[in-house]
């Protein structure tokens, strides 16, 4: 087991490494159709387009509340500005359109205060420079590591650092339930499905996705059509799962219910080719767990009304020809006999779809055949004549 101090250590960067993700998946919930989206590639994370960055950002997190991690003289802060210089221009010789400084935590400080003042239009790029110079100044008595990182990024010219300046936004105390509200209407999630359940998804593919390209030693890169395409995958299978049924197990069917049932006309149908009681009361059981789920299921309106009938009339006709079947391969069998064959193939191991999809419930299928069979639709025993047809 980790110490705790070895524990505590680890926390820090692994909630970095969360944010990157999370932030990842917020630019491509914003992003154009053409746009990707690179983690750990030319910067934390980045935005492309034809493959050249449109927008740099260096994530910085806290896991200590009010901690000022973009003070005037923070790591975080000028080796970000060192980091975004190196980059200045891009690759294709033009300058990135935005430069994103997140942090999860409220940015404090006169140098981030300009950079807030210049994004407002309040302050100019040079004005922020000379804030920037200045307390760049204010050096600590002690010796500081990070004074090399200071000095590196002043040695910059006026003209290139305002180049900088007047592209950097800070996005202060980020909060990931708010990020995401704006992600469901990015993603344009179904408001029918759980947009909880979608994110979390698509965060777990997105790491994945990342993850093999990096094992590939490839760039981390992920598009905004497949990130969208991802989406709708998982909508559809949320969405098929909603109007599937309860597994058996989870459709409890009472003592009343059972006792009620036992009483319907579909029982006297099993009993007129004497069955025994297992499966009487196996049948019982599946008629009462269709009923449930039918009425779940039509109540929360997830399957068409029509399908219903659809369905009771694509059962119908597989009964039909189940019914000549057995006559034809008994010909000389009993009413038992072939009124069991008749029941066995229609309810034993038939799963029967439901509004398109595959429906591995065999009380779906069975327990829909019982109900069919309380109508006089269906029956078992082959000598049987509903009233209708009785002379």
């Amino acid at each position: 087991m980790a110490s705790s101090s070895r524990s505590s250590s680890a926390a820090p960067q692994g909630a970095a490494h969360i944010l990157q993700l999370d932030r990842a998946l917020y630019l491509l919930s914003k992003a154009d159709a053409d746009v990707s989206i690179a983690v750990e590639y030319f910067d934390d994370v980045s935005a492309l387009r034809a493959g050249v960055p449109i927008l740099h950002e260096q994530d910085k997190n806290s896991v200590r509340s009010g901690a000022d991690v973009l003070g005037d003289r923070s790591k975080a802060l000028w080796r970000t500005l060192e980091i975004w210089l190196d980059l200045l221009p891009g690759p294709d010789g033009r300058l990135c359109d935005r430069y994103l400084l997140v942090t999860n935590t409220v940015a404090k400080g006169a140098i981030v205060s300009a950079f807030k003042a210049v994004g407002a239009g309040i302050k100019s790029p040079s004005d922020a420079v000379l804030v920037l110079r200045s307390a760049a100044r204010l050096r600590s008595k002690s010796a500081s590591k990070i004074q090399t990182t200071i000095d590196t990024v002043l040695a910059n010219d006026d003209e290139r650092l305002e180049q900088l300046v007047s592209r950097i936004e800070i996005v202060e105390g980020f909060d990931i339930e708010v990020a995401r509200r704006e992600m469901v209407n990015g993603f344009a999630i179904h408001p029918r499905v759980d947009a909880t359940f979608v994110l979390d998804k698509l965060l777990g593919w997105i790491t994945g996705v990342l993850r093999n390209l990096w094992a590939a030693q490839q760039p981390g890169v992920i598009s905004r059509q497949a990130c969208v395409l991802q989406c709708r995958s998982i909508e559809e299978q949320l969405a098929r799962q909603r109007f599937l049924p309860k597994p058996a197990g989870d459709v409890v069917v009472t003592e009343v219910d059972r006792d009620r049932a036992l009483a319907r006309p579909f029982v006297e149908h099993l009993s007129r080719i004497d069955l025994e009681e297992d499966w009487v009361l196996e049948a019982v059981e599946h008629f009462v767990q269709f009923n449930i789920e039918k009425h779940r299921l039509a109540a929360e309106g997830e399957i068409p009304v029509e399908e219903w009938f659809n369905r009771a009339e694509r059962l119908g006709q597989r009964w039909r020809n189940i019914v000549r079947r057995a006559k034809m391969d008994l010909p000389t069998g009993s009413r038992t006999e072939v009124g069991r064959q008749i029941l066995a193939q229609a309810t034993f191991d038939h799963h029967e779809n439901l509004a398109g999809q595959d429906c591995h419930e065999l009380y779906m299928t069975s327990g829909h055949y019982h109900r069919l069979a309380d109508d006089d639709k269906v029956w078992w025993d082959p000598d049987f004549k509903p009233i209708d047809d009785r002379s």
